[in-house]
């Protein structure tokens, strides 16, 4: 027996718990396989956002494409965006705020920067 094993055994009920806690961990460890585009977008109706954003066309905030156009060439882009997602933000398309998502724990960080990206993919009408 190696020394890891030390005599402990467990059912097999407790094995596959063990097993499933240990691929829970290394998921945690590893980067998160990107979201996909269909999931942002669920993510995106489940917290209002197409109620001030449309994808192609404005509403009270700008279009997501637009977004998209206006920060294409920015290394920072996500990171600004994951930003205003969390925290709120005025003034770079207008003086309507956009709220906040993050104080009362509607998204989290990774969802935030998903989000982005998700927005940062989108093409202008062809």
């Amino acid at each position: 027996m190696s020394a890891c094993g030390a005599g402990l055994r467990l059912s097999a009920g407790w094995t596959k718990l063990a097993a499933a806690a240990a691929l829970f961990g290394a998921a945690l460890l590893t980067p998160a396989q990107a979201a996909s585009a269909s999931d942002m977008r669920k993510l995106a109706e489940s917290q209002g956002c197409f109620s001030c954003h449309g994808i192609h066309h404005k509403k009270v905030g700008p279009a997501y494409a637009a977004v998209a156009q206006r920060y294409a060439h920015n290394p920072n882009a996500a990171a600004i965006l994951q930003d205003a997602i969390l925290n709120g933000h005025q003034g770079t398309w207008g003086v309507i705020p956009m709220p906040a998502y993050a104080p009362d724990g509607y998204l989290n960080p990774r969802q935030a920067l998903d989000l982005a990206k998700w927005i940062l993919s989108l093409q202008p009408k062809p």
